[in-house]
């Protein structure tokens, strides 16, 4: 059976203000906010900050 994956989508709200949607299936869309450009999201996305996030809500170990 296969498992089930966060997904992640950026999301513009303003010119210095991205936040980024992490869908779950059978929970609440939650959002990471305090992004200051795409560039932070995507390194968000990349970097360690996106696994820290998995961790802290029981996604990953």
């Amino acid at each position: 059976m296969k498992k089930a994956r966060v997904n992640f989508r950026l999301k513009r709200i303003a010119e210095d203000d991205w936040q980024i949607l992490a869908e779950y299936p059978g929970t609440e869309d939650r959002y990471i906010k305090g992004l200051t450009s795409k560039a932070d999201a995507d390194e968000w996305l990349a970097g360690s900050r996106r696994i820290d996030w998995l961790r802290s809500q029981g996604y990953a170990k």
